[in-house]
């Protein structure tokens, strides 16, 4: 399947057939996110497989009650890593792109890029870690929404949620990620339901692409 005919083929899916995913598949899903690209390689992700109805039914009241949460035969919780952009482990993680041979850089080069106010997104505060942590799992999860439908499965992104920073619901959220083993070092970013879809959706209308595309200055029609 070519990738746009997948990104046309994308619906979200709310409803799903009482069927169970096959491994294969589930694995196929979360190896796109493994797979998706990080910036500096931070990869600043964790996928928590949940099948158990009980907890189903917890997550699903901290998205507001959405019962797709409770019915999905499988849901992923994306989980955001803030402290993967703690320096230490940024540099690991740049070192490890050394090492494989992708890019070359001596400890000079490293500490440069550590300290710019740029690259290093550290240096910019906790407001600056928590937009690029929800950049990179969007990334990560717009890959596994396409694979989910390679694999003729669907998927729904569930983002109402209560966490950090919604600060709705904090007594129901601490209960979840303690129930799941969440570190603090972690925020529940996002629920990705995953199953045989038992709904055909319209496709959602997109803007035109004269609307969202220019050619050298804003207003060039491409």
């Amino acid at each position: 399947m070519a990738t746009l005919e997948a990104i046309d083929r994308w619906r979200s899916i709310r409803r799903f057939r009482d069927e169970h995913v096959p491994e294969e598949k589930l694995r196929a899903v979360l190896e796109a996110g493994r797979r998706a690209f990080s910036w500096e390689n931070v990869q600043p992700w964790h996928f928590l497989v949940i099948e158990q109805p009980e907890m189903k039914e917890k997550l699903a009241k901290l998205a507001a009650g959405q019962k797709q949460v409770a019915r999905a035969p499988v849901v992923i919780g994306v989980c955001g890593d803030l402290s993967a952009w703690d320096k230490p482990k940024n540099r690991e993680a740049l070192l490890g792109l050394v090492g494989a041979g992708v890019v070359k850089a001596t400890e000079e080069a490293l500490n440069a890029i550590l300290d710019d106010p740029v690259f290093g997104v550290a240096n910019n505060g906790p407001t600056m870690i928590l937009a690029r942590t929800f950049e990179q799992l969007g990334i990560a999860y717009a890959f596994m929404g396409l694979e989910a439908v390679h694999q003729g499965l669907g998927m729904c992104v569930v983002g109402a949620l209560s966490n950090e920073a919604t600060g709705a619901a904090r007594e129901k959220y601490v209960d979840a990620k303690a129930a799941l083993g969440i570190p603090d070092h972690m925020y529940l970013v996002a629920l990705l339901t995953l199953g045989v879809p038992d709904e055909e959706p319209q496709a959602r209308p997109r803007k035109p692409f004269d609307a969202v595309v220019s050619r050298g200055k804003m207003g060039n029609r491409f």
